[in-house]
C-alpha cells in the first residue's frame, strides 16, 4: 500500500509538470517493470481524475496560441499537427497558471496576429515584416494536405481531364468549343485567382446547370462557397460575400437599373460587407460570381456590359446523357480532387478572362430581356429614324399607336431606358424655332447601329 501510494504520488508529480500521458507511462514501467499495462492505466486515470485542466494544459503545450490583435481575449490553439483549431478564453488558460512566473511565460508565447481571409496565402499563421497574420481561410478537402504544408508540396499536375468530366462539360454546353474551353479557365481562374465576368448558364431546367454549382462548391471548398437568389440585390445586406471564392446566384432576376449597378459593384476588387445590424466594413473581394437561371429573361443586358459570360447551353436533359450513379460519381471528393489537379495547371490568359463571353445566347438572352415596345423602339423605329433627333411627345405617341396606351412611354421611363442602354438613344433638351424648350430623342445613324 505504502508503495502505491508513492507511485501515485510520482505520477500526481508528472501530471503537475506537464509530462505527456505516453512519457508519464513509459516512466511507471522503469521504475516498477512488475506493473501490467492495466494497473498502469488504473493508476494513472486514477490521478488524472485528480487534475480536470491536465488535457487543457496538453493542448495548449502542443499548440500555437493566436489571439486576434484587434478583437477581444479570445484564444485560439492552433494545433500544428492536426491543424485543428480551439477557441479559449485568454482567462481560462491563464487560470491554469500555478504562480505569476507561468502565467508571464503563457501570455509571451501569445501570436498577436492580424485575423485575415487570404486563400492566396498556403498557410495558416505567417509573418510580415514585424506582424503576425492568422490565415482564417479553410482550404477545400482536396487541397488540405498542401495548404498545410507550408510550401513543402505542390498541387500534383494531371495531364488528362478525367473522361466523366469530359462527357458532362460536353454535355452541358452542347459541344460548343468556345463555351467549352471558357468553362474550364474560368473554373481554374476562380481556384486559383478571381474572375471579373460573372460565368452565366441560361437555359432549360434539369441540363446540368446546378450540378456544375456542386461541382464548384467542392473544388473550393464548402466554406468558401455560397448560394444566393435575387436578395442578393433587393435587400441592403451582402455578408454573404464575405470570405467567399465562388458565390452561386440560383434563379436571380437582375433586370431594374439599380439592381444592374448593385450588382455590377459585387464584382470590384474592393467591396462593402454589411451583415444585419453589422457596421460596414470593406473588404478584399476573392468571390467569382455564377449565375444559373432557367429563364431568358432574368437578366437585362446593357450596352456597355462588360461582366457576364453567357455561354451556350444544351436542352437536353442530363439524365438522358449520364447515370444517376454516373452523375453522383461526379462530386465525389476522389474524383474532384482529380479534376482540381487538372484544371489547377491548366493555362490562363488572365487579361482575356476580363473579356465577357459571348455567344449566340448573349443575342437570346439581350432580347428576352426587352420588353415588345422597347425591342420595337430599337429595331425599328430607330432604324427608320436613323440619324434624327424626335421630339420626345412623338417618340411616346408613336410606341402608343403600335403597342396601345397601357405601353406609352414617360420621359422618366425612357430615361431609365437609356441608362441601360446609352447607344440606343440621347435624351436631349433643347430650345426650338418657336423658342419653346422641349425634350428630344436622339437617335444614332445606321452605321453607327452596325458598329455597335
Amino acid at each position: 500500500m505504502k508503495e502505491m501510494n508513492r507511485i501515485k504520488e510520482y505520477i500526481s508529480n508528472w501530471i503537475r509538470d506537464g509530462f505527456s500521458i505516453t512519457e508519464i507511462k513509459n516512466m511507471i514501467k522503469v521504475k516498477h517493470p512488475e506493473l501490467g499495462t492495466s494497473e498502469v492505466d488504473s493508476l494513472l486515470n486514477s490521478r488524472l481524475d485528480l487534475s480536470p485542466s491536465y488535457y487543457l494544459k496538453q493542448k495548449v503545450s502542443q499548440c500555437d496560441i493566436i489571439q486576434d490583435i484587434a478583437g477581444d481575449d479570445m484564444c485560439y490553439l492552433l494545433d500544428p499537427e492536426t491543424k485543428e483549431v480551439v477557441k479559449v478564453k485568454e482567462s481560462k488558460l491563464t487560470r491554469l497558471c500555478s504562480n505569476k512566473g507561468e502565467k508571464a511565460r503563457l501570455l509571451s508565447q501569445i501570436y498577436p496576429a492580424q485575423f485575415t481571409y487570404n486563400p492566396m496565402e498556403a498557410t495558416r499563421l505567417y509573418r510580415t515584416g514585424l506582424d503576425w497574420f492568422y490565415n482564417t481561410y479553410q482550404p477545400p478537402t482536396w487541397y488540405e494536405e498542401i495548404f498545410y504544408s507550408n510550401g513543402k508540396r505542390e498541387v500534383f499536375q494531371r495531364i488528362d481531364m478525367p473522361e466523366m468530366y469530359k462527357t458532362f462539360f460536353s454535355h452541358l454546353v452542347k459541344d460548343h468549343e468556345g463555351s467549352y474551353a471558357y468553362v474550364l479557365s474560368w473554373l481554374a481562374n476562380a481556384m486559383r485567382f478571381r474572375n471579373y465576368c460573372v460565368l452565366t448558364a441560361i437555359g432549360s431546367q434539369g441540363i446540368g446547370k446546378g450540378v456544375l454549382g456542386e461541382i464548384m462548391r467542392l473544388l473550393v471548398g464548402e466554406k468558401n462557397f455560397h448560394t444566393s437568389d435575387t436578395r442578393l440585390i433587393t435587400k441592403d445586406f451582402n455578408k454573404q460575400f464575405k470570405n467567399k471564392r465562388i458565390v452561386f446566384c440560383d434563379e436571380i432576376q437582375i433586370l431594374k437599373t439599380e439592381h444592374v449597378n448593385k450588382f455590377k459593384a459585387l464584382i470590384n476588387d474592393m467591396i462593402e460587407i454589411e451583415g444585419k445590424g453589422e457596421n460596414a466594413v470593406e473588404a478584399k473581394n476573392y468571390a467569382s460570381i455564377y449565375i444559373a437561371s432557367n429563364n431568358f429573361d432574368s437578366i437585362r443586358l446593357t450596352d456597355d456590359d462588360r461582366r457576364f459570360s453567357i455561354i451556350e447551353l444544351t436542352d437536353e436533359k442530363l439524365i438522358h446523357k449520364m447515370s444517376t450513379e454516373e452523375i453522383n460519381n461526379l462530386i465525389e471528393p476522389d474524383n474532384i480532387k482529380q479534376l482540381a489537379e487538372y484544371l489547377w495547371h491548366l493555362p490562363i490568359n488572365k487579361d482575356a478572362m476580363k473579356t465577357p463571353f459571348k455567344s449566340s445566347r448573349t443575342d437570346e438572352v439581350r432580347l428576352a430581356g426587352l420588353k415588345d415596345w422597347e425591342e420595337w423602339l430599337f429595331d425599328d423605329y430607330s432604324v427608320d429614324n436613323a440619324d434624327k433627333t424626335v421630339e420626345l411627345k412623338n417618340v411616346s405617341e408613336a410606341v402608343e399607336a403600335e403597342f396601345g396606351s397601357k405601353f406609352k412611354p414617360s420621359r422618366r421611363a425612357l430615361k431609365k431606358l437609356q441608362e441601360v442602354y446609352p447607344k440606343k438613344f440621347t435624351l436631349v433638351y433643347k430650345t426650338v424655332e418657336s423658342g419653346k424648350r422641349a425634350w428630344y430623342v436622339k437617335f444614332p445613324s445606321i452605321q453607327e447601329n452596325i458598329n455597335e
